[in-house]
């Protein structure tokens, strides 16, 4: 049983006769309390962006009503002028029609040519990212290559490795490589195709 003491300056000192009350009281509820209030805290100024690009989904846009000022965050990316016409068509496409719920599945059916604006704004909606992974894909193949290599490359070819293990989905020409390794001529013997 934890310690309730008379005076207590640094923990938490509730009184409770059950193990699993007291911590629940004293590290489960605060921990909730304050990770509930920094999430709140992070993204509150975006709610109202990210969920003005959210009715365009065609599922949720027939009950919803939005207007030009939703959208004035984007207005770099946006044709103004026609944006409410376009709004209006997008809502009564999607009124008496079951509409995909997603937004990648919305932008298939959204024609370019005929919504440029909407069809903006759903690239937008689809590609916010929630997290992303590069930075962590890069530490643990930096970590991976430095496990495998130890100590025996130079930082140059540490770094080339690196990058060749982080950016693997990128197209290798073996043509650009043996002609550029040809034309640097830092060898003994010379270089012959």
């Amino acid at each position: 049983m934890p310690r309730v003491a008379l005076r207590q300056k640094h923990r938490i000192n509730c009184s409770s006769s059950d193990l699993e009350e007291y911590f629940r009281i004293s590290i489960a509820v605060p921990f909730l309390d304050d990770f509930l209030s920094q999430m709140e805290l992070r993204f509150n100024d975006h709610k109202s962006t990210v969920s003005a690009l959210h009715k365009l989904i065609p599922s949720i846009c027939a009950s919803s009503d939005f207007g030009e000022d939703d959208f004035k965050v984007y207005a770099h990316f946006l044709d103004l002028t026609t944006l409410s016409s376009e709004l209006n068509l997008w809502i009564n496409k999607w009124q008496y029609k079951e509409g995909p719920s997603s937004a990648l599945e919305a932008l298939t059916f959204c024609r370019q040519s005929s919504y440029p604006n909407v069809h903006v704004l759903l690239k937008i909606l689809a590609t916010l990212p929630v997290t992303t992974c590069t930075p962590e894909r890069t530490f643990s193949s930096l970590r991976r290559l430095k496990t495998y290599l130890r100590n025996s490359t130079g930082e140059e070819r540490l770094t080339g490795l690196a990058l060749m293990s982080i950016h693997r989905d990128v197209l290798i020409i073996t043509k650009k490589v043996i002609n550029r390794f040809a034309a640097e001529k830092i060898r003994r013997l010379e270089f012959v195709i």
